[in-house]
């Protein structure tokens, strides 16, 4: 089984030939500048565009060109074809791979909203390569990895409120008056929405306020928990360290991701979260 998904999922490329994922990228351009792979470099370069200038970054889905070819190579090594596509109500790129199943004529593709986005949708990812390991039908993947989306949680908190108002979410004015009061909003998937449940003043109360959404009596410890960072590290390890003292985790079910700029241009810097999964 070819495993296919797009960039928005936050997967390196190194980390998508350890897995053996094929990565359909999303473009995010700043004018002549095109930032569209997922390579440190580039998510370096990402941030420094996004904080450098004024200039709001153009995020355009993968083409149904980019799913098709690996659709294609599925085809020619007589595969399955799995596409694992970035949330439907903040894209079309699923829609972009149903495109090009129609197109290949291959009868052996699915496609798969995953309702994530960002680290949650890399989950199910990772999901889905243990469930082709194990040797699972194409079937028996897709149906497993939908109800297992279901149990991921995700949230995070935005340091500021500027990049909501750059990509057209939030008026200026609701912006500038939020900034200078420290708001701190707090974001979430659900149902495969992302939205702002909530706000809080200051980074401590935000904090506060998603461990909420932990509890360790339902916490699935067979997965890692996810700390994600936009261009802060730092600010990932912190949160990591206060969650595995506060609720007594192990420090070893932790990893550290990089938020990649198809979602990362509307959060904006210094945003930071984790994601987990529920029994």
């Amino acid at each position: 089984m070819i495993i296919i998904t797009d960039t928005a999922s936050d997967i390196l490329e190194s980390e998508a030939k350890e897995l053996d994922v094929r990565l359909a990228p999303f473009d995010i351009s700043f004018g002549d500048e095109h930032c569209n792979r997922n390579t440190p470099e580039d998510l370096d370069r990402f941030y420094r565009l996004l904080t450098g200038g004024d200039e709001f970054p153009k995020t355009s889905q993968p083409s149904p060109e980019c799913f098709l070819e690996h659709i294609q190579e599925a085809q020619e090594r007589d595969e399955d074809a799995l596409v694992i596509a970035l949330t439907s109500t903040i894209s079309g790129s699923a829609e972009s791979a149903r495109l090009a199943a129609k197109l290949s004529g291959y009868d052996r593709v699915a496609v798969v909203d995953s309702r994530q986005a960002i680290v949650s949708e890399r989950m199910v990812v990772e999901y889905a390569c243990r469930l082709r390991d194990e040797g699972k039908s194409l079937e028996e993947t897709v149906e497993a990895i939908q109800a297992f989306s279901e149990r991921i949680q995700i949230s995070g908190i935005l340091d500021t409120l500027t990049y909501l108002q750059k990509g057209g979410r939030i008026p200026a004015s609701l912006a500038r008056i939020g900034n200078l009061l420290k708001i701190k909003p707090l974001v979430a998937v659900e149902d495969g929405v992302l939205m702002s449940p909530t706000a809080a003043r200051g980074t401590a109360a935000a904090k506060k306020a998603i461990w909420k959404r932990l509890d360790p009596e339902h916490l699935d410890t067979s997965w890692p928990i996810y700390f994600v960072y936009a261009d802060r590290r730092d600010l990932a390890e912190k949160f990591a360290e206060e969650t595995i003292e506060k609720f007594g985790l192990d420090s070893k079910n932790a990893r550290v991701c990089q938020i990649s700029g198809t979602v990362g241009a509307h959060l904006g810097p210094g945003c930071f979260g984790y994601a987990f999964l529920t029994k």
